[in-house]
C-alpha cells in the first residue's frame, strides 16, 4: 500500500503544535488538507491489449500480473512530490495500466522483449517513462531479493536488485558478513539514482535487447533496468559504536567528515545535517515527546526564543574490532574537538514526516547528487539560492517561503552525496504545477553542473540507448 494516500480518516494533529512550523514558512496558519478518500478516487480502465495481457500470463502466471485497482494505485505516485500530490488530489491518470512481479533476471529479460514488441512503456523506481505509449506496465523488482553468490574470500557477493537494506544485512549477518551503511528500499532502486553507490563491484543490467554487464563505471544503470549487482562486502564487525556531535557550523562539519577520509579514520558511516535540517529535526522530535500539550508548546516557545547559533549535527558511526573503534574514536573526538564540536545526546531520527506535513498543507519534496569536496559547498550554495527563490516565486501568498533542509552523507576519498529536502506551503488550487516550478529549479541547477563538466558521457549514453531501446520504453 501506498503510503501517500490512506485507506481512513485519520484526525489531523492539534494546529497549535504546528505553530511553529507555521511562522518558519511565513504563514498565518496551515489548514489541514486530508488526502481523498479511497472510495472517492476513480481509476482509468486499464489499457493493456489482450494480446500483450496473454502474453504476461504465460510468461509470469496469473498470481504476478495484476490488473486490479489497489495494485495499479498504489504503484501511482512514484517517489517525488509531483506524484504524490496528483495521488492525493485523485488524479489517476498516471496509474500504471498492469503491475507485474518478475521472480528472476530470464522473467526481466523476457518482460521487456514483450513490451518493445507491443509498445508499452516500463517503469521501475527512480525512472521515468518518456514518450507515448499503448500502455504502462509497473515492474515491481521485491520478487527477486536473494543472494545469488557469493565469494567470502574475494569479498564479493552477486545479489538481485529487489533487496532491501535491512533483507541484505539479514542474509549476510548469517554468513558473517556485511556490507556497508546504505539504506534502501530496493537496490536497484538505490543504484538507479546513482548516488552513494561506492561498494559497488558491478551491475547486470537488463535492456529490451538483451543483458548489459555494465563493468566498473556503471554507466549501464541509466540504459536499462538493474537486475543484479556485485557488491563488496566485508566481515561483520565485532564492535559497532554510535556517537553524536554538533558542530557549531556545517563547515566544520563537513571539514570533520573531509578529514575521516583523508586520515582514514576507519570506515565510519557519518551523516551531516545543515543548520536548517538540524533545527527542524530537533523541533520535530520535541513534538513527539509523551509531555502535556502545554510543555511541548513553552518547549517550543523557549525554543524559538534562543538565538540560532547555525549548529549542524554530526552522526556517526564506528564499526571494527573492539581495538580499531576505540583508536577511530579518539582520533575523530580529538578531530572533532579541534574544529569546535560537543557530544551532545542521541536523538532518534524522525519518522517519514511527509504524509504528516502534506496533511497540513505542506508540500514537502527531496533532490540527491553526488559531488566532490571542493564543488560541494558551492553547490549546497547554489540549491539552497536556487529553491529559496523558488519557492518564494511560487509561494501561496506574499511573504510566504519555503525550508531548505540539507544532510551529507555516504562520504568517500574524493566526495560525498548531498540530498537537499525543500519544504513549502501549498498553492492548494495549483500544489502540483507549484511542485514542479519549485524541484525545476533544483534540476536546472544540477543540469548547469553537469554542462559544466564533459558532456561526452552524456552524448555516448543517449546513442547507446537508441540502440539498446529503440522504441524508447524504459525511460530516464
Amino acid at each position: 500500500m501506498t503510503p501517500w494516500i490512506r485507506w481512513n480518516a485519520d484526525a489531523a494533529p492539534a494546529e497549535p503544535a504546528w505553530r511553529w512550523l507555521a511562522e518558519d514558512l511565513g504563514m498565518p496558519a496551515l489548514l489541514a488538507t486530508p488526502p481523498r478518500q479511497r472510495a472517492d478516487l476513480v481509476l482509468p480502465a486499464s489499457r493493456l491489449a489482450e494480446p500483450t495481457r496473454q502474453k504476461l500470463f504465460a510468461l509470469l502466471g496469473r498470481e504476478r500480473v495484476h490488473l486490479d485497482d489497489d495494485e495499479r494505485i498504489a504503484h501511482a505516485a512514484g517517489d517525488g512530490a509531483v506524484g504524490q500530490l496528483r495521488l492525493r488530489g485523485g488524479d489517476l491518470s498516471h496509474a500504471p495500466d498492469v503491475v507485474v512481479y518478475p521472480r528472476h533476471e530470464d522473467d526481466v529479460l523476457a518482460l521487456l522483449r514483450i513490451c518493445a514488441e507491443d509498445g508499452i512503456a516500463v517503469t521501475v523506481p527512480g525512472m521515468q517513462t518518456q514518450g507515448k505509449h499503448a500502455a504502462t506496465l509497473a515492474c515491481n523488482m521485491t520478487g527477486m531479493a536473494d543472494i545469488l553468490s557469493l565469494d567470502a574470500m574475494s569479498g564479493l557477493a552477486l545479489v538481485e536488485a529487489g533487496i532491501a537494506s535491512a533483507e541484505l544485512a539479514r542474509q549476510l549477518a548469517a554468513r558473517g558478513l556485511a556490507f556497508g551503511p546504505a539504506s534502501f528500499s530496493t537496490l536497484g532502486g538505490w543504484i538507479a539514482r546513482g548516488i552513494g553507490t561506492d561498494g559497488l563491484q558491478d551491475i547486470r543490467v537488463a535492456t529490451p535487447q538483451g543483458l548489459l554487464p555494465s563493468g566498473r563505471n556503471h554507466i549501464g544503470r541509466c540504459l536499462g533496468i538493474v537486475t543484479a549487482a556485485t557488491l563488496h562486502v566485508h566481515a561483520a564487525p565485532a564492535r559497532t559504536l554510535h556517537q553524536f556531535y554538533r558542530f557549531p557550523d556545517f563547515a566544520s562539519g563537513l571539514a570533520a567528515m573531509r578529514e575521516t577520509q583523508r586520515e582514514s579514520v576507519a570506515q565510519p558511516s557519518v551523516r551531516l545535517s545543515d543548520a536548517g535540517e538540524t533545527r527542524f529535526h530537533r523541533r520535530l522530535a520535541g513534538m513527539g515527546q509523551r509531555s502535556s500539550l502545554w510543555k511541548r508548546l513553552e518547549e517550543m516557545v523557549r525554543g524559538a526564543r534562543q538565538p540560532d547559533n547555525g549548529a549542524a549535527a554530526l552522526d556517526i558511526t564506528f564499526s571494527g574490532s573492539a581495538a580499531d573503534v576505540e583508536i577511530a574514536r579518539k582520533r575523530f573526538a580529538a578531530l572533532a574537538k579541534r574544529l569546535g564540536a560537543q557530544t551532545h545526546d542521541a536523538e532518534a531520527p524522525p519518522q517519514d514526516y511527509r504524509p504528516l506535513l502534506l496533511d497540513r498543507g505542506v508540500t514537502v519534496d527531496v533532490i540527491c547528487t553526488a559531488a566532490s569536496w571542493s564543488n560541494l559547498p558551492v553547490l549546497y550554495a547554489a540549491l539552497r539560492t536556487a529553491l529559496d527563490q523558488a519557492m518564494r516565486l511560487h509561494a501561496p501568498r506574499e511573504g510566504a517561503h519555503g525550508l531548505v533542509l540539507a544532510q551529507v552523507t555516504g562520504a568517500r576519498h574524493d566526495g560525498a552525496d548531498l540530498c537537499c529536502t525543500f519544504i513549502f506551503p501549498r498553492r492548494l488550487s495549483g500544489d502540483v504545477a507549484q511542485a514542479q516550478a519549485v524541484r525545476q529549479a533544483a534540476l536546472d541547477i544540477l543540469a548547469a553542473q553537469a554542462h559544466a563538466g564533459s558532456t561526452l558521457e552524456t552524448d555516448v549514453r543517449r546513442a547507446v540507448k537508441s540502440v539498446l531501446d529503440p522504441r524508447n520504453v524504459l525511460g530516464t
